[in-house]
């Protein structure tokens, strides 16, 4: 039975039953709450380091101008090399970020069985079957979500901020690179904040769908409590669960 309608598992999972999948390599994942950690990390990174990166930048360019003719000069060479030590705290921090970011929602996860072969991964009506889900339906939605909000952030930054940039023209190198900063940093910091809604959102859903995913039936959990051996919280659990059910039956039969 498809696990969007299998009605019966109305029990959450047990610990052990998500240490399990754990051990198996099953854990939520987000591409969006990771993608959205790297680009704030990215950003924090960037407004800390903007003084330096500016004048890294500015310097490259004026190099670059007065030495056009000589593509492999020494000063030119030198130049670009400050550049790119500017942004190198930038591009470590983006690869650290990417490394720690799948934790947030899953922590550390170390699953020998997840490198085993298995056929099941390779059937060919696996995809086919997947286009017609819920995860289908909402990636579907949240993409559409995310395009709307990016034109959205992308239109208020160019309405805001395109007639500031015209009346730059003529103005100073530093001055104009400053404005120009400033104005990609803006539009940045509002795509950001339009991808929060997205990567909160689904975080979200690939928890709840991880935990529906692995919900049990109640004769799952009386099997599970038997292989525990009838430890005492889980007799006492089983013992306060029946006699819930057996009130609602009194219940139910009073009123009929």
């Amino acid at each position: 039975m498809a696990e969007e309608t299998d009605l019966s598992r109305t029990e959450p999972a047990s610990p052990r039953r998500l240490q399990e999948a754990r051990s198996a390599g099953d854990v939520p994942r987000s591409a969006e709450l990771t993608a959205w950690v790297v680009l704030l990390s990215a950003l924090a990174m960037l407004g800390w380091l903007a003084p330096r990166l500016l004048n890294a930048l500015q310097a490259l360019t004026e190099v670059a101008f007065i030495h056009a003719a000589q593509p492999f000069s020494p000063i030119l060479i030198e130049a670009a090399q400050s550049a790119l030590w500017a942004m190198l705290p930038v591009l470590a921090v983006i690869f650290i970020a990417a490394l720690l970011a799948p934790m947030l929602l899953s922590g550390w996860v170390y699953a020998p069985q997840a490198t085993q072969a298995d056929l099941a991964r390779a059937n060919p009506f696996k995809p086919f079957a997947r286009l017609l889900s819920a995860d289908s339906l909402f990636d579907g939605s949240l993409a559409l979500m995310k395009l709307v909000l990016a034109v959205t952030a992308v239109g208020w930054t160019l309405a805001t901020g395109w007639p500031e940039l015209q009346g730059l023209i003529g103005s100073e190198m530093g001055e104009s690179l400053q404005a120009t900063a400033a104005w990609i940093g803006r539009g940045v910091l509002a795509l950001a904040a339009a991808l929060t809604v997205a990567a909160a959102l689904d975080a979200g859903w690939r928890w709840w769908r991880y935990l529906r995913r692995h919900a049990m039936t109640w004769q799952e959990v009386l099997a599970e409590a038997r292989e525990a051996e009838g430890s005492p919280e889980m007799r006492a659990q089983l013992r306060s669960r029946q006699q819930q059910a057996g009130q609602g039956r009194h219940v139910d039969e009073v009123i009929g």
